[in-house]
């Protein structure tokens, strides 16, 4: 019996127990967390019609990560695939980062769109310390926000102001033992309160620095985790328009500057010859946004507006000339949308507008556009009492490729206070990026030696996608296991001709994920809990060829499992082990390996907690495991952070 079936036959048997068991139970735990992005209401997370992860400022505080994407990783179903520098891409259910579309507060944040290589200035661009709580919603959420979202959504939602004046500082300072240089300094700081009965307002900022990070194993060439400064503010300020409608007039700032440095190495025996390639980037991001909710006799509305406005300095090597190019992009979203109850009827309907505008001296025009609505709707049907259908769809218009249509089946069985099954069907698209469509926009590829050019001839790609499980909450202990498969089609790749040579992007592909997910924690007593998940994955790919192929750098397996100790109301430690199972890269088998970390978290005071800890506590160096690793663990490093609240 394969692995991933003796894991669902174990999984199926549990529930069998488990739910008699949860006829007894009176109240959930877990299961009554309150979500909002898997439907654009409220809604408990075992009740929504969709499998969610939330993870809160708790979890944030008590963990040994150092950014967002690197918690990310540690949840269900989520894979980060670093690049050969540290450069962050969150994978879901084997689907690629531009299949994962990043919210904040709901609304859209998508400027690294620009940088199609290598930006990940998204995940770090929100002040770690204004983090409230982030839903990930695993599987397709097309049907509600359209292209770039048919692998799942990660929304970020901030803290609210309140009416006492309340803030902290914080600070954090990284070392890695191993390799050379690589320390790391974060320094936040927030507040928030009421100015007065109708004004509040909240500010978020932090500043980072680490220095680049030089393995054991290549100590003289470009580094295994590039340099970075960035520096990053939020506010937020909330008018009381009456007693049922407020406005929020948001701010943010985000600056991400990678100093001058090599990035590439390579040394070619048969001609004595060393090849070495060199970039720079500083990347500046301004968002203004206006969001009004209200509260009418019929149900609810939200509309906002939101610009990004981003400037890009890129200087790299392997350019041709100019190296040093800027780009410009601006965003505008817009959003409308309302909710009512009706009968056995709950509906949302709404609107999204997105205009893109790029100038980059690189298009002889100067740039390239693009434009896209949509409408979209989604009801609810309580068929039965526990049993809720779901039907959804979304009709995009795109200025470029015309009109799409995205539906969404859904099925949401409680069978008791304890136990939900559900599943669904789901179809979406995904239009190809403007510089994927513009023959005048061409890159470096074929590792220096071709362009990679633009495609107006290219098609959305599209998916359908399943999902069914069963989640289980009780008062000391959560269970949630989910088989899901994805189908790609017309997925764009790009096209190697050696008689150019030179690339170009193509529909030509095919891909298919499909998996298993457990989650699952419980509290043992005295103040010991353990939680764990695990992800199983089969992610294949379908050339130009026809050839069969295993998707790069998809672990077949990923187990999160963590031992969480509260000592004392004062004091608390965790201990975490990460598994991640064989994978390959360009045809290359990479072995498994496991990763441990240790924190400590002890309150001083009521103001003052100190947190410490060390992760990758047996060094593990994937370098030394084998060579062709694209991405790489840090080696042991350890941390202290002290937060001081008022």
């Amino acid at each position: 019996m394969s692995f991933a079936k003796k894991i669902l036959a174990l999984a199926i048997a549990s529930i069998g127990t488990q739910s008699a068991l949860a006829v007894e139970a009176a109240d959930s735990a877990d299961g009554s967390v309150v979500v909002v992005t898997a439907t654009l209401r409220a809604h408990t997370i075992a009740a929504a019609p969709a499998f969610t992860t939330v993870v809160t400022e708790d979890d944030i505080a008590k963990s040994p990560v150092n950014s967002l994407a690197d918690l990310l990783r540690e949840t269900v179903g989520v894979n980060n695939m670093t690049d050969g520098t540290g450069r962050d891409e969150i994978q879901i259910r084997g689907l690629g980062g531009k299949y994962t579309l990043m919210l904040l507060n709901g609304r859209r944040v998508s400027s690294s769109g620009v940088l199609w290589r290598g930006g990940d200035f998204d995940f770090s661009s929100i002040p770690l310390n204004s983090i409230k709580r982030v839903e990930i919603v695993r599987g397709p959420m097309a049907a509600l926000y359209g292209s770039d979202a048919i692998g799942g959504v990660v929304n970020i939602i901030t803290k609210e102001p309140g009416k006492q004046w309340i803030g902290s500082v914080s600070s954090e300072y990284r070392r890695i033992a191993s390799g050379t240089n690589g320390d790391q300094y974060r320094l936040g700081a927030s507040t928030s309160g009421a100015i007065n009965d109708k004004l509040s307002l909240s500010i978020s900022g932090e500043m980072y620095d680490r220095q680049p990070w030089f393995s054991d194993a290549d100590p003289l060439h470009a580094p295994r985790l590039e340099q970075k400064r960035s520096q990053n503010l939020m506010t937020t300020a909330t008018w009381k328009l009456s007693e049922t409608q407020t406005l929020d007039i948001d701010f943010g700032y985000n600056k991400d500057k990678r100093p001058y440095g090599m990035y590439y190495y390579a040394y070619f025996p048969q001609w004595n010859y060393e090849s070495k390639d060199y970039r720079e980037q500083e990347i500046t991001r301004n968002t203004y946004g206006l969001n009004h909710k209200a509260s009418w006799d019929w149900g609810t509305t939200t509309a906002y507006v939101s610009r990004e406005s981003s400037s890009i300095d890129d200087f790299n090597s392997r350019y041709n000339k100019p190296q040093q190019r800027f780009i410009k992009e601006e965003n505008t979203y817009a959003k409308l949308y309302a909710n009512t109850n009706f009968g056995i009827n709950a509906m949302t309907v709404g609107f999204d507008f997105r205009d893109q505008k790029i100038s980059d001296m690189v298009y002889k025009s100067g740039g390239v556009s693009t434009r896209t609505s949509a409408l979209f709707a989604e009801d609810e049907i309580n068929l039965l009492k526990g049993l809720n259908l779901t039907l959804g769809g979304r009709f995009d218009k795109n200025d470029a490729f015309g009109n799409h249509f995205s539906p969404k089946t859904y099925l949401t069985y409680q069978a008791n206070d304890a136990v939900t099954v559900k599943g669904g069907i789901t179809k979406g698209f995904k239009a190809p990026d403007a510089y994927q469509i513009t023959k005048e926009y061409s890159v470096v590829s074929c590792g220096g030696k071709c362009f990679l050019a633009g495609n107006p001839n290219l098609s959305p790609e599209k998916s359908t996608n399943y999902e069914i499980g069963v989640e289980v909450h009780q008062k000391a202990w959560n269970f949630t296991a989910v088989v899901f498969k994805n189908e790609l089609d017309n997925m764009i790749v790009s096209l190697y001709d050696a008689a150019g040579p030179s690339r170009k992007w193509a529909n030509v592909a095919k891909a298919k994920t499909r998996g298993l997910e457990l989650q699952a924690d419980v509290e043992l007593g005295s103040g010991v809990s353990v939680a764990g998940n695990l992800t199983h994955l089969k992610a294949e790919y379908i050339d130009e060829s026809g050839k069969l192929s295993k998707l790069d750098n998809r672990p077949e397996n990923m187990l999160n499992l963590s031992l969480n100790w509260k000592a004392t109301d004062n004091l608390q430690t965790t201990l975490a082990a990460n598994y991640v199972g064989k994978q390959v890269f360009e045809g290359n088998d990479l072995p498994a390996y496991t990763r441990y970390d240790a924190t400590f978290a002890a309150k001083l005071n009521k103001n003052t907690t100190l947190r410490f800890g060390v992760k990758n506590l047996t060094n593990v160096s994937l370098e030394e495991k084998n060579k062709n690793f694209q991405t790489f663990e840090l080696g042991r490093n350890y941390y202290v952070s002290a937060t001081y609240a008022f």
